[in-house]
């Protein structure tokens, strides 16, 4: 028994050493360069990943757009972008499994995030679940 507990702290071990990546609010300039038409920008996460192995330190970006129109639904939109003395230089944007990002934790292979998922049944307002997912380096 004494070998299977000390496999399980083996093989858990890593997973527990990760370190959360601290989340912040992005700034007016990277706002305005997320701004498309018809939308508000309603909010922006960052997280600070090294996502290419070099300097200045990329973004992990979680942009939350309003419509302009009216309503209460929001898009999300997922990029990676690099701060840069000419503005932000956005990259393309990508999907992610889940509804908003809650946590995001440094990985091997990139960044691990853990994601808020709404279950069957849970109000508008309410997200119940969670997943894990790994976003590795070069995707997108």
């Amino acid at each position: 028994m004494r070998w299977l507990a000390a496999l399980f702290a083996l093989i858990s071990a890593p997973v527990l050493a990760q370190a959360v990546i601290p989340r912040a609010e992005g700034d007016a300039a990277l706002a305005a360069a997320l701004a498309q038409p018809g939308l508000i920008v309603d909010g922006v996460a960052v997280w600070p990943v090294d996502w290419d192995r070099a300097t200045p330190t990329d973004l992990l970006v979680q942009v939350v757009y309003a419509s302009a129109t009216g309503g209460n639904a929001t898009d999300l939109e997922y990029r990676i972008v690099t701060p840069s003395p000419d503005g932000p230089i956005l990259g393309a944007p990508f999907d992610l499994p889940g509804d908003g990002i809650k946590e995001v934790q440094t990985h091997p292979q990139g960044a691990l995030l853990t994601q808020y998922v709404y279950r069957a049944g849970d109000p508008r307002c309410c997200h119940s679940g969670l997943i894990s997912t790994i976003l590795s380096r070069g995707i997108p």
